[in-house]
């Protein structure tokens, strides 16, 4: 199982966060996703966090290709002040 983190510094709160929200739900459909899930900041409304569960390596890379992914990562792309910050579970 892997879990990662990924914490997101926008420029857009709002805009991100609606994409954050449908990229979760969506993602949790995917071949392998345990769970999904987007949070906020409450101390800074620009930082937004995506807490996601995958079986195994294969399950992430499939998700990778596909089309809702692709598609969150374009629109998602110019409302960030710079590239996402990953963390992954140590177990």
């Amino acid at each position: 199982m892997l879990v990662d983190l990924l914490k997101f510094k926008t420029k857009d709160g709002d805009a991100a966060e609606a994409l954050m929200k449908d990229q979760a739900v969506t993602s949790r459909g995917d071949e392998g996703c345990i769970f999904a899930h987007a949070f906020r900041s409450k101390d800074n409304p620009g930082e937004l966090y995506l807490l996601m569960s995958w079986e195994n390596r294969e399950s992430v890379e499939k998700h990778f290709q596909t089309e809702h992914d692709i598609s969150f990562r374009e629109k998602l792309d110019p409302l960030l002040e710079g590239p996402p910050e990953f963390f992954e579970l140590i177990v």
